[in-house]
């Protein structure tokens, strides 16, 4: 399921976000109670509503209580919007939203903003918009170092909602055009080989193009979610569990056709 997530505020930090949402693989709703604002990204997405941010029943009425991610995009340069930005983070957590990422202009705010809701605060003098779009339209994807035009290194963590894989299974170069460079584990970063397992919390360094890393992610969770779906079949062919009492412990398992062999000779 492709993630949702929420642009409160167009103003020009705003709309920039929006534009570079819009080419990820993220549904995006755009949130603005001025209409000439919301109508600068009526040709960009399809979402784009009217709203007051500080009304709790408007936002849940735009689907916002819904959304993986609410960004607050409006800066806090006069205290009227200060006082719009601690509303709408109020409004949000009514609503029951997932996660509040606000913007704040001065790191002054930035304690007063994480006390009364907000998860993440960012600083867009630090953080370019095409960063943050990236980073925040995956659950995947925590850095990424250009090097050259459309290709780039990302840093990845693997969830824990994926079940382990070996490098040569999941035959990433040809499948996505990825290649896997780096992994790291326990602290010790390492040059995998055909035989590395990928597993729950490592963070794997992968060269290639953007979305052939989404494609990579969906790869995994979907996979992922086909052995869960198995899990209560007797028709389960995983050769790879995780542990009851250790989710990080990889242990091997006899497929069904061994079970069957066995039986048999008996």
């Amino acid at each position: 399921m492709r993630r949702q997530i929420a642009v409160i505020g167009l103003g020009r930090f705003g709309v920039d976000l929006v534009n570079a949402l819009a080419n990820k693989n993220v549904d995006v709703i755009g949130v603005d109670k001025d209409k000439t604002n919301v109508a600068k990204i009526g040709d960009v997405i399809e979402n784009a509503v009217v709203c007051d941010s500080t009304n709790a029943e408007s936002l849940k009425e735009a689907g916002l209580g819904q959304v993986d991610n609410a960004i607050l995009a409006f800066g806090q340069d006069n205290q009227a919007n200060l006082a719009t930005s601690i509303l709408t983070i109020v409004a949000l957590r009514k609503i029951g939203c997932k996660k509040i990422t606000c913007r704040a202009d001065s790191k002054d705010y930035e304690e007063l903003l994480l006390k009364i809701g907000a998860d993440e605060v960012l600083l867009p003098f630090e953080i370019a918009s095409e960063s943050l779009a990236l980073k925040v339209s995956s659950d995947s994807v925590m850095d990424y170092y250009h090097v050259t035009e459309g290709y780039n290194v990302f840093q990845m963590e693997i969830s824990n909602k994926v079940y382990p894989i070996k490098l040569l299974d999941l035959n990433a170069r040809e499948r996505f055009g990825i290649n896997i460079l780096l992994y790291s584990r326990n602290g010790k970063t390492e040059f995998p080989d055909k035989n590395y397992i990928l597993t729950p919390g490592d963070h794997i360094f992968c060269f290639g193009k953007e979305k052939s890393v989404y494609q990579l992610e969906n790869y995994l969770l979907d996979r992922d979610r086909m052995e869960m779906s198995k899990g209560g079949s007797k028709n389960k062919k995983s050769i790879f569990k995780r542990h009851p009492k250790f989710d990080d412990t990889i242990v091997e398992e006899e497929t069904l056709e061994k079970s069957n062999k066995k039986t048999k000779k008996k």
